[in-house]
């Protein structure tokens, strides 16, 4: 499977852009939205957005400040053919260095590895940057929504923050996978989301002793 990394932005900025090797580019096909990838660690986490709605004018609307990121990968890459990629993304609880994988309704994101001990996880969204849309991505600041199934995973419930941090209670090994639906609403400086439907499922195996 093809990884699509992005540098580090300027700290003024949260835009960051796909490498693609010509050489790999005709081998970038997206798999199905059912597909897994294979978790190497006793603890994954994956992630995918399983509905969303856009603003209006978008992609060209502004952000909300929000944060420097290290991009992870997303099957397929920008993947325009089966609609927006309005993505949720998943790393290590150090978000901002730990190259988050990311799903969009039709891909699931690649399995990322989570620590042996105290596993804790980071959701982020992210969408099309507007001046670029067809390479770069850009990281979106979130918020749970009115529906309260977020508030559990938020480290800051209510509030606006740029990503959200959980640690995993009683771990089961395998990975784990959270969906959620996402929204969006303007700030003073621009747009930022808003996640309802939370959901984390769990791996079937028995809980780690």
């Amino acid at each position: 499977m093809m990884r699509a990394r992005i540098p580090v932005a300027k700290l003024a900025t949260n835009t960051l852009r796909y490498f693609l090797p010509p050489a790999l580019l005709a081998f970038s096909v997206a798999p199905p939205a059912s597909a897994q990838y294979a978790c190497t660690t006793n603890y994954c986490i994956s992630s995918q957005s399983i509905s969303f709605q856009t603003p209006p004018g978008w992609p060209a609307v502004p952000v909300e400040t929000c944060c420097r990121t290290h991009w992870g990968a997303l099957p397929g890459a920008i993947d325009w053919n089966n609609g927006a990629p309005i993505m949720i993304c998943a790393g290590r609880a150090e978000y901002v260095t730990s190259f988050p994988n990311c799903g969009d309704p039709q891909n699931v994101s690649q399995a990322f590895p989570l620590d042996y001990e105290r596993p804790t996880f980071a959701i982020g969204v992210a969408w099309p940057n507007a001046k670029d849309y067809r390479f770069e991505m850009q990281s979106v600041p979130l918020v749970d929504g009115s529906d309260g199934t977020c508030a559990q995973y938020s480290s800051q419930p209510g509030q606006v923050t740029n990503w959200w941090v959980h640690e995993l209670k009683e771990p089961k090994r395998g990975t784990y996978v959270f969906t959620a639906a996402v929204s969006f609403q303007k700030g003073e400086k621009g747009y930022y989301a808003v996640l309802n439907s939370c959901k984390l499922s769990p791996p079937s195996s028995p809980p780690v002793r």
